[in-house]
């Protein structure tokens, strides 16, 4: 008998370890899965939608970087960086000695860079959209103090404005610890004296472990 409630004894005591060893991992990884900050960057490329820089420009390939918070499993507050280098339509760089500086601008490319504070909303595991506006400033490679001044409706130096976008996209799981590719299409503005010049594109993202 006292052999047999020996036995018993050592199978409860190996049975409780081994729940608390499971509990105790499983919390570890739910605290891990649960971690609130995440980060991701990747690639631009747009193209203008509006019919002002639509004469001049075409293609605009750059870089993003995002931070983001986890408020809960459907909102999330990000930080996003985009810098984006925008290249002048073929063929339509036909300037003349009395070209003025704004004339010479429109036909030359552009950087934009942008620092944008912005919400996203989680649809499910997969499926996303969002909302941001910042700041931007644009450097012309024709000369730097004109920014987006070759715009007629913008003043002679225009190199700050607000920038705003709208996104929706798509996350694929690609590793077992929950990296994500991220795929999203975004509708952007840069927004000065009452006059925004839009753009439509993608950006692919790589979003890191939590």
């Amino acid at each position: 008998m006292k052999k047999i409630l020996v036995l018993l004894f050592s199978i409860m005591l190996l049975i409780g370890h081994s729940i608390c060893a499971q509990n105790k991992l499983g919390n570890a990884g739910t605290q891990k899965e649960k971690k609130p900050i995440y980060f991701e960057s990747g690639l631009n490329a747009s193209l203008p939608v509006h019919i002002m820089m639509y004469r001049t420009h075409r293609l605009a390939i750059g870089l993003n970087a995002r931070a983001g918070k986890l408020i809960s499993k459907k909102i999330e507050l990000g930080l996003r960086f985009d810098y984006d280098y925008r290249f002048i339509r073929k063929n339509t760089r036909i300037l003349t000695p009395e070209s003025t500086l704004q004339e010479r601008a429109s036909h030359n490319n552009f950087s934009l860079f942008s620092l944008k504070p912005n919400i996203q909303f989680n649809m499910n595991s997969h499926w996303f959209w969002g909302a941001e506006t910042g700041v931007g400033y644009v450097l012309s490679d024709e000369d730097r103090k004109i920014g987006m001044g070759f715009v007629s409706e913008y003043a002679s130096d225009q190199q700050f404005g607000i920038c705003s976008g709208l996104y929706v996209g798509r996350y694929f799981i690609i590793s077992p610890n929950k990296n994500k590719f991220g795929v999203s299409m975004n509708l952007t503005q840069f927004l000065a004296l009452g006059h925004a010049e839009n753009s439509l594109g993608l950006k692919f993202n790589y979003r890191f472990i939590n």
